[in-house]
């Protein structure tokens, strides 16, 4: 598909491009790592009690397909991780199915969570997609490669201060509870040019598909939490 052909596919279902497909595309190829927001990104923000917030199988498939297509076009897993301001059960469940990296929950401050992750896994902001949703992520927003921020109705003054900053490269058309994450999986796929062959592949366990699961199923998930001001590696 032209990118050109793209860019009015998702503009037609609602998406704002901030910037081109083309240099969209030009970012991805640096990308090592894709973390993402939970609270309003996988869900619409409402909370289960100690349960957190929920995810669905439409985003976690999608995450699926997001990164045995960067494993494609790059030759690396990239990592795969959440940052979240609450602790949610859920989003480790989620982590833990996909053989995702990295976890910090209670991020109240999650640039500095930011910052631990790229010194952890010795990467560069710059190398770092992230997908977000709200006030509280645009710090983390101003220093990354590539930013997603998921669109909904309800606050259009921040969605305009997004934009005018330029602190996104796309606003999805979908809200968190109607498959934001789905959205942004397929156009990254459609960016690399992967998604024919990645659903061919996934679908019938076949190409390099089949070493690849094996080898994120055996990556270790670290948790962390912000405590005292301090971010600490959480045993279970």
């Amino acid at each position: 598909m032209e990118l050109v052909e793209l860019e009015s596919q998702f503009v037609d279902i609602g998406g704002s491009f901030l910037s081109s497909a083309y240099d969209m595309r030009d970012k991805l190829k640096q990308i090592k790592a894709f973390l993402f927001d939970w609270d309003g990104v996988f869900n619409s923000g409402s909370k289960l009690g100690n349960e957190g917030s929920p995810f669905s199988e439409v985003d976690s498939a999608g995450l699926r397909m997001l990164r045995y297509g960067q494993y494609r076009s790059t030759g690396e897993i990239p990592l795969l991780g959440v940052i979240t301001g609450a602790k949610n059960p859920s989003a480790a469940g989620l982590l833990e199915s996909h053989g995702g990296d990295v976890l910090y929950q209670k991020a109240i401050h999650k640039s500095k969570a930011l910052e631990h992750f790229c010194k952890e896994f010795q990467l560069k902001p710059s190398q770092v997609c992230y997908v977000y949703d709200d006030v509280l992520d645009l710090d983390v927003a101003a220093q990354v490669g590539l930013r997603f921020c998921v669109g909904r109705l309800a606050n259009p003054i921040f969605l305009g201060l997004v934009s005018g900053s330029g602190l996104a490269d796309y606003i999805s058309a979908c809200q968190g509870n109607e498959h934001a994450v789905r959205e942004i999986c397929e156009l990254n796929l459609a960016l690399m040019g992967q998604y024919e062959q990645v659903t061919q592949e996934v679908m019938h366990r076949s190409g390099h598909y089949a070493e690849y699961n094996k080898e994120v199923k055996q990556r270790p998930l670290k948790k962390f939490e912000y405590r005292d001001k301090e971010i600490l590696l959480v045993e279970d």
